[in-house]
């Protein structure tokens, strides 16, 4: 049993981390651009605050409402992603990682989607 919550867990880790290189290329592509901690490996004390700011900073961006909601939705699915991934890590339960699993898929679809709109915008 281990073994597998083991591997749920790295496989969750890895998703925190694509999600949030994926948050890290759109807030380079926006229209006032935010850097974000980038090195391979960041610890949670640096991204978090980051991320944090960033959910702040959304509704100041000079772009429509759809975009600045999903650059807050990706924000905080994010964030939510990131607390249960520590709850399971002091004390593994099913549906803490499920619940993980899906904030973390919210956060990519709507980062993706404003990635998307962000290089047409780009190419304009």
């Amino acid at each position: 049993m281990a073994d597998r919550e083991d591997e749920i867990m790295g496989a969750l880790a890895h998703m925190i981390s694509r999600v949030y290189t994926l948050l890290v290329d759109v807030c380079a592509l926006l229209p006032v651009p935010i850097g974000l901690p980038a090195d391979q490996h960041i610890p949670a004390g640096d991204a978090i605050p980051a991320v944090l700011r960033v959910a702040e900073l959304a509704k100041d961006q000079p772009m429509g409402e759809i975009q600045e909601a999903q650059l807050y939705t990706g924000c905080t699915h994010l964030l939510a992603a990131v607390d249960l991934y520590a709850l399971c890590a002091t004390r593994y339960r099913e549906t803490r990682a499920d619940g993980c699993g899906a904030n973390l898929l919210y956060a990519e679809e709507a980062l993706k989607s404003l990635y998307v709109w962000l290089v047409i915008q780009s190419a304009d």
